[in-house]
C-alpha cells in the first residue's frame, strides 16, 4: 500500500523524468518575465503571451528525442501559461484573435495530456504497485496495457503537434501579437498601468484563490480540482508580474508555497486520473482484473491519507503574505 501521498507523487514525476537517458537534451522550462516599473500593459502583455509562446516552440523538438516525456509536460504548460494569460488580462485587453488563441490552446493541450496522463500512471506503476505484485502476471498484463495505451497517446501527439492545425495557431498568434490585434483600454497604454493592472489582478486571484479553498481536507474530488486551477492561475499571474514588484524574497516565497500545494493537489487529481484509465484498460483486456484491484485499493488508501495535508495547505494559504502591496 501507498506510504502517502506525497512521496507516491514524486516517485511518479521522477520516474517519469529519469527514464531519459542522462545526455539527452532537457525540456526547456519557462523562462523569467523581465518587466519594467514603467511598463505599459499592453507592452507586457506582447511579453507574456511571446513567452508562452516561445517555452512551447522550444520544446517541440524533443518531442523527437529521448526528453520526450518532460517536453510534453513543458508544451502543456507553455499552453496554459498562455490561456491562463489571456483569461487575466482580459478586463482590460481582449478580442477575437486572442479567444480563437486560446480555444486552440486548449484543444492541442488536451491532446498532450493523454500522452502525459499515460506516463505518470506507468511510472506511479514502478514505485509501491510493483513492489507489491511482483511477478503476477495481471500485474503485467496490466504494463503491457498502459504501454498500448501510451504509445497511441504519443502517436496522437506527434500527428497534432506536427498538423497544420498547430502550424496556423502559431502563425495566427505570432500575426496577432505583431499588429496587436485586441481592443485595450485606453489607460492600459498609459506608462505604470501594467503594475497598477498587475496589483488588482493578483488580489483578485487570491482572493478567488482562499475562497474555493475554504474547507479543503473536506472538499470533493471535482471541488479540489477547480481549487487547482486556482491555484495554477494565482500561481501563473505572479510569475507573470512578480518582476514589477521589488521584494523578489517575498515574491519567491509566495510562488514556492502556491507551487507545493498545486502539486499536493496534484496527488489527488493524478488518483482519479489514474481510475479512469484503468476503467480503460478494464474494459479491453479482463487479465488485468487483480492487479486493477489491487491499484484502486492502494490509490484509495493514499486518499484517505491525505486529509492532513489539505488542512496543512489550507493554512499555509491563509498566512500567505501578497508581495505586491
Amino acid at each position: 500500500m501507498a506510504r502517502s501521498t506525497e512521496p507516491a507523487r514524486t516517485s511518479a514525476r521522477d520516474s517519469a523524468q529519469e527514464s531519459d537517458s542522462a545526455n539527452a537534451p532537457a525540456a526547456i522550462k519557462a523562462k523569467p518575465i523581465e518587466l519594467s516599473d514603467d511598463e505599459r500593459l499592453e507592452d507586457a502583455a506582447v511579453e507574456i503571451f511571446s513567452a508562452s509562446l516561445e517555452h512551447f516552440l522550444a520544446n517541440v523538438p524533443l518531442l523527437q528525442t529521448s526528453s520526450a516525456l518532460e517536453s510534453v509536460h513543458q508544451m502543456r504548460v507553455a499552453l496554459r501559461r498562455l490561456r491562463a494569460a489571456i483569461g487575466l488580462l482580459r478586463p482590460a485587453l481582449a478580442g477575437p484573435s486572442l479567444e480563437t488563441a486560446g480555444e486552440r490552446a486548449k484543444t492541442l493541450a488536451s491532446v498532450l495530456g493523454g500522452a502525459r496522463d499515460w506516463d505518470v500512471f506507468a511510472a506511479a506503476l514502478n514505485a509501491d504497485p510493483r513492489e507489491a505484485l511482483g511477478d503476477d502476471p495481471s500485474f503485467h498484463a496490466l504494463t503491457d496495457s498502459v504501454g498500448a495505451f501510451r504509445d497511441k497517446a504519443y502517436r496522437a501527439a506527434h500527428e497534432a503537434v506536427s498538423s497544420d492545425a498547430t502550424t496556423q495557431f502559431i502563425e495566427d498568434l505570432r500575426l496577432t501579437l505583431e499588429r496587436r490585434d485586441w481592443e485595450v483600454e485606453p489607460e492600459m497604454r498609459a506608462r505604470g498601468s501594467a503594475c497598477t493592472f498587475a496589483a488588482h489582478a493578483l488580489t483578485r486571484l487570491r482572493k478567488r484563490l482562499l475562497k474555493k479553498s475554504k474547507g479543503l481536507a473536506t472538499l470533493s474530488a471535482e471541488e479540489r480540482h477547480k481549487v487547482r486551477i486556482a491555484l495554477k492561475k494565482a500561481r501563473y499571474g505572479a510569475e507573470f508580474f512578480e518582476s514589477l514588484f521589488k521584494d523578489p524574497k517575498a515574491a519567491r516565497a509566495y510562488l514556492r508555497a502556491l507551487g507545493d500545494m498545486q502539486d499536493q493537489l496534484g496527488v489527488f487529481n493524478d488518483m482519479e486520473v489514474a481510475n479512469g484509465l484503468l476503467d480503460r484498460i478494464d474494459a479491453e483486456n479482463p487479465a488485468t482484473a487483480r492487479a486493477s484491484g489491487f491499484i484502486r485499493g492502494w490509490l484509495a488508501h493514499a486518499a484517505r491519507q491525505g486529509g492532513d495535508h489539505a488542512k496543512k495547505s489550507e493554512k499555509r494559504l491563509k498566512k500567505l503574505t501578497p508581495f505586491w502591496t
